[in-house]
């Protein structure tokens, strides 16, 4: 067939497929779980900030059953974007086990179906990370394809939140991303950062792995904690996922769903063409070189040296919690665009010292204000307020370790935490 038909045919097929009663979104959220891997991803897309935002659990076998009709549709759309054979295309390789049932065939099809606008957007993500995701669990003697529990667990989205508190692209709960080394504080998430948490994530699966054998346990473990598959594992006698999942009482849904998710997510991103999705446009891929800078400098400085929008800063950086880089004594490892690291180390260099606003941390001590804090330093108030994430200055506790900015030359003023000794 014509490729140019095949084009044609698509928007008009796929619009009657979504006019279809039987693939109309759920308007009512079921609950979520304490760590729902797999999102219906609308509220992630629409709150660039993400901070609120609760992965959903999904009835996928009440979403997913279609009728004849209208899965007769989706397998129209498979036919007419198939590609023939390419005899010098790669082969199509796995480095996990691979199992394709009628499980595995629910959540393809909710996948081309009812969830097709969010995955399409997962895929779309899905190349600016891959690459560098892979590379890192090779670097660590581990199959490449487990990068891919990362599209269910966030779509790949460094920001991605539950309402469980697991955070960033491999969803880590505070306490298991200290466990493997990710730092969490006032200042930085580091289980947004997508290089940091995915050798996280690569050290967790390790381990996980050396438990049970077993790559389908392992990632089972990953979504429901070691000790939930260890006892169902025990109590069954056996270290086949497939017979453990068929005990409704030994593990929860979401976990029964969680490698036929995987493994239907794996397939469709492998090739996405044989499964309908033939139009995505995907994200360049993440490309930055990391420098050294002090400790407390303006996303707004650095961005002004790179000559880059301050969003492109913060992107390749959502681990920072606010517009600066941690007051520290040290100095910061900071990603910029690749381009354009030789660019900002010159022109850093070139901004006096008193033309870069700086940041002290100030301890609140009893009978100090906010105004009585903003003064003494002469900062405004607005930004003290801002910058702590405070919405009023009418109370702040003893204690409260407070950000200040200032400028360079005023670093040094007395009962201070200097953010930037070296001036």
């Amino acid at each position: 067939m014509h490729r140019g038909f095949t084009y044609r045919l698509l928007p008009i097929a796929y619009c009657l497929l979504l006019s279809s009663p039987a693939f109309a979104l759920d308007a009512n959220p079921v609950a979520p779980s304490q760590n729902e891997p797999l999102l219906i991803a609308a509220a992630y897309e629409q709150n660039a900030e993400l901070e609120d935002v609760a992965p959903q659990e999904i009835d996928y076998e009440g979403q997913a059953a279609v009728s004849e009709e209208s899965w007769a549709i989706v397998q129209g759309l498979n036919d007419l974007t198939a590609e023939a054979p390419d005899e010098d295309a790669e082969e199509i390789t796995y480095d996990v086990p691979v199992v394709v049932n009628d499980k595995v065939e629910i959540f393809i099809k909710y996948f081309q179906t009812r969830g097709r606008k969010y995955f399409e957007k997962w895929l779309a993500r899905s190349e600016r990370y891959l690459p560098m995701l892979k590379d890192i669990f090779r670097q660590n003697g581990l199959p490449e394809d487990l990068a891919y529990i990362a599209l269910i667990e966030s779509g790949f989205n460094p920001n991605a939140k539950s309402r469980a508190r697991a955070v960033g692209m491999w969803q880590f709960m505070q306490w298991t991303g200290k466990k493997y080394g990710l730092k969490v504080d006032s200042w930085v998430d580091e289980r947004r950062d997508p290089e940091k948490a995915t050798r996280a994530a690569a050290k967790y699966l390790k381990d996980l792995y050396g438990m049970f054998n077993s790559w389908h346990l392992a990632a089972a473990s990953y979504n429901a904690g070691e000790g939930r598959i260890m006892r169902a594992v025990k109590k069954h006698k056996t270290d086949d996922f497939w017979i453990v999942a068929k005990y409704k009482k030994t593990l929860k849904k979401e976990t029964r769903d969680y490698i036929p998710k995987y493994i239907a997510a794996m397939l469709i991103a492998k090739e996405p063409a044989k499964y309908g999705f033939t139009d995505i446009e995907f994200e360049p891929q993440i490309n930055y070189e990391k420098i050294n800078i002090p400790g407390a400098t303006d996303l707004r400085v650095i961005a002004k040296a790179c000559e880059c929008p301050i969003d492109e800063i913060k992107e390749l950086n959502p681990q920072l919690l606010r517009w600066f880089t941690p007051p520290t004594d040290s100095e910061y490892e900071i990603k910029l665009p690749k381009e354009k690291a030789a660019l900002f180390q010159a022109n850093f260099a070139l901004i006096p010292p008193q033309e870069r606003l700086s940041f002290l941390v100030h301890k609140v001590k009893r009978g100090e204000t906010l105004l009585l804090i903003a003064k003494r330093y002469g900062a405004p108030l607005d930004s003290v307020l801002y910058l702590n994430k405070l919405k009023s200055a009418k109370y702040v506790k003893v204690g409260t370790e407070l950000v200040v900015p200032v400028k360079a030359k005023k670093v040094a003023a007395p009962d201070t935490v200097s953010s930037n000794p070296k001036g």
